[in-house]
């Protein structure tokens, strides 16, 4: 009887080492030098179709990058390529990973080169029939790289997914309306921004709208600190090599009034504002009074300008037309036209280009005026030649 049970739980164990297998060790590693080539795995899984469908998981501590290990790998072979393969992470550490076919072997290739890494393995497979206890024997860890004879190198892409609220150490927060807080537990805003200064959070100064000015749309919240000494940014900047490229950068400026908005370009060098007032820049961060203020050459194929008054009003006849006289002693007192800005005052002003137009304008219609009446001059004189 004794006997007869005893066969009876070997083949029990058998089948049970058939439908699930679960390795607390398949393997283990580390060193106190900077690896080489990186971490191959050489497992003693087979490299044939449909034969198991395992998760593979590597725990431990990367010592240079002040990293944890805690990766979760999946795959499966099929028609003699790899499919659904696929990393999840919950350290730090996320090097590229490689799977592929080493003499009809399957082998794990991390392609990193970490100081002082240890490394854990542990295996986890079920309900392939084909799948046994011995593919999970005999696995080694050291520091080299794929071989030339390597197949079907496949990388293997990380994919995480969280549902619900998901909080991170108190500086992001992903809710299930739908809301993302960097910065903060509570966000006000479907993306809501947080800086801070000595520990604390300011409250949220206000948000910006970008849609149709209606409740629908997308919505930015921007918090800062409350510091009338500070002038702290918010902005959607592009950096390269860890210097800043282009971007928009919003200001707050130095208290609940007074910010702007700067656009940089190429080494991240302002080229224009909109200064608190509305007022634009290109070039210059003054615009003094003018809504648009250029420090460069403007180049356009037609300019309109709306001006109100004109100067037809030469032409009417009580207009009193300067004598030549009166000019020529004006030009001999003055070195300018009347009514003409000197050299100094558009130096020290500019030129108003509506109201110069107008009264350019004005001295060809009165030279037209002058004109006029030398033309009847001259045709009285001839009158009375001719008459003699």
């Amino acid at each position: 009887m004794k006997k007869i049970l005893f066969c009876l739980s070997l083949v029990i164990a058998s089948f049970s080492l058939k439908a699930q297998i679960y390795s607390d060790s398949v393997g283990a590693y580390y060193n106190n030098y900077t690896l080489t080539k990186g971490l191959k795995i050489k497992t003693n899984l087979p490299f044939t179709n449909g034969t198991h469908m395992p998760t593979i998981m590597l725990e431990g501590y990367v010592f240079g990058a002040a990293q944890i290990i805690d990766l979760k790998i999946s795959y499966y072979i099929y028609r003699d390529r790899i499919y659904s393969s696929n990393i999840s992470s919950g350290g730090g550490y996320t090097p590229p990973v490689y799977i592929a076919n080493e003499d009809g072997k399957v082998v794990l290739w991390i392609d990193d080169k970490p100081y002082a890494p240890r490394v854990h393995l542990r295996a986890f497979s079920m309900g392939q029939s084909a799948d046994i206890l011995a593919n999970y024997r005999g696995w080694t860890i050291t520091d080299d790289s794929l071989s030339a004879s390597a197949t079907t190198v496949t990388s293997i892409a990380y994919k995480n997914q969280f549902k619900g609220t998901v909080i991170l150490a108190d500086t992001l927060n992903a809710t299930l309306t739908g809301r993302l807080a960097l910065g903060s537990l509570t966000p006000r805003a479907t993306l809501d921004v947080a800086t801070t200064i000595n520990d604390t959070i300011a409250s949220v100064l206000g948000r910006q709208e970008f849609g149709n000015g209606t409740s629908d749309g997308t919505f930015l919240g921007v918090r800062t600190y409350n510091n009338a000494n500070s002038a702290p940014m918010f902005g959607l900047v592009h950096k390269i090599a860890g210097y800043m490229n282009s971007g928009i950068v919003f200001n707050k400026g130095t208290g609940v009034t007074g910010g702007f908005i700067s656009f940089l370009t190429s080494n991240g060098t302002e080229r224009m504002r909109i200064d608190a007032t509305g007022n634009v820049g290109i070039g210059t961060t003054t615009t003094s009074t003018y809504k648009l203020a250029v420090n460069g050459t403007i180049g356009a194929k037609r300019l309109q300008i709306t001006q109100t008054g004109w100067a037809d009003f030469v032409f009417r006849k009580d207009y009193q037309l300067p004598s030549l006289n009166e000019v020529s002693k004006y030009i001999d007192t003055h070195q300018h036209l009347p009514g003409v800005p000197s050299a100094a005052e558009v130096a020290e002003k500019g030129v108003d280009v509506g109201e110069m137009n107008k009264i350019l304008l004005q001295k060809v219609e009165e030279l037209t005026l002058y004109l006029i009446e030398q033309q009847k001059r001259i045709e009285t004189l001839e009158n009375k030649v001719g008459k003699k």
